[in-house]
């Protein structure tokens, strides 16, 4: 497994480093995994919040729940990759005592609470499309509103990164939000679409299907399980670049963002943006739906700042 990004590796860190209301944003070795991070545009495909007692508050899919945070650490078959990022208030300064205490309670709060299996794929999707296109700032601002305005604030399922952002932004402090993390805007980085095993996927989506899906699925479950040729080649590339964004601007049609269509040469002079900073304030998200927060967007946020890699499996160069 390769790394989606070129950056630098960050300093080693261990589980003594962490406090309670730290991030965790982490890589696992799956096929679905895979998808996750290609939508997010992100090296991450999972999130959550570390808790006390040694353990960590995460969206799994059994529903929000607390997770050993030792066992995490040495589960390198399932997790490739952790990142610690401890999150600061809007001036810049250290949580304290009480603050991680309110993260910690809403955090807790939230346990229980059904991951959104029906709508993984269509969330994916909007992301996808999200953060993609277009490469013109001002337009991807635009688009992301628009999709934020999309999908309902529907606290009723939750997602990892989701749980995150509201345990720092819902928690009990004042003034409200204070600790609510900064979403800001960043460059489409036009990653390759993944290399994914069809069968390996299958499997590994199929315990959360419907009964009524996994029986319209049978015959092409069968298919992959007895055909070794099937999933050969992986599934892997996307379609042409023209059918891409004849599917994006047919998306933005329907939503009403007609102008600034997706052309096969765009140009912003530049104004791609990496991070939005004191200088550059309305690259900043206001009121983000925290339904379509993502890892990379906790990553990128300027009110967290990372603290160092805590897991990095030999599997990934």
């Amino acid at each position: 497994m390769t790394q989606t990004h070129a950056t630098p590796t960050p300093p080693a860190a261990s589980e003594q480093d962490l406090l309670p209301g730290d991030i965790l944003l982490m890589l696992s070795s799956g096929q679905l995994s895979a998808l996750i991070a290609w939508c997010g545009d992100s090296i991450y495909s999972h999130a959550a919040i570390v808790a006390n007692q040694g353990d960590l508050i995460e969206a799994a899919a059994s529903g929000v729940r607390r997770y050993p945070l030792a066992q995490r650490l040495v589960d390198t078959t399932e997790i490739v990759l952790i990142d610690a990022y401890r999150p600061l208030a809007h001036d810049g300064s250290a949580l304290d005592d009480a603050d991680r205490a309110s993260v910690l309670a809403k955090a807790e709060s939230m346990i229980g609470i059904p991951y959104p299996v029906d709508a993984l794929a269509f969330l994916g999707v909007v992301v996808a499309v999200r953060g993609k296109w277009p490469q013109n700032w001002l337009a991807r601002i635009v688009v992301r509103e628009a999709l934020d305005h999309l999908i309902q604030d529907n606290p009723s399922h939750m997602i990892c990164s989701e749980v995150v952002y509201r345990a720092l932004a819902e928690c009990d402090v004042q003034p409200v939000g204070r600790l609510a993390p900064r979403i800001v805007m960043t460059g489409p980085t036009h990653l390759p679409f993944p290399k994914i095993d069809a069968k390996a996927l299958l499997e590994e989506v199929w315990g959360l299907l419907h009964p009524q899906r996994q029986q319209a699925l049978a015959a092409i479950r069968t298919h992959l399980q007895t055909d070794p040729k099937a999933a050969t080649p992986p599934l892997q590339g996307a379609p042409a670049d023209a059918a891409l964004r004849e599917r994006a601007n047919a998306v933005r049609e329907r939503l009403g963002l007609s102008v600034l269509p997706i052309t096969a040469s765009v140009d912003d002079a530049g104004a791609l943006l990496d991070e939005a900073s004191a200088e550059t304030p309305a690259r900043a998200i206001p009121h983000p739906n925290p339904k379509l927060v993502m890892p990379l967007d906790l990553a990128s946020s300027p009110s967290h700042t990372q603290i160092g890699r805590l897991l990095q499996a030999d599997t990934l160069q």
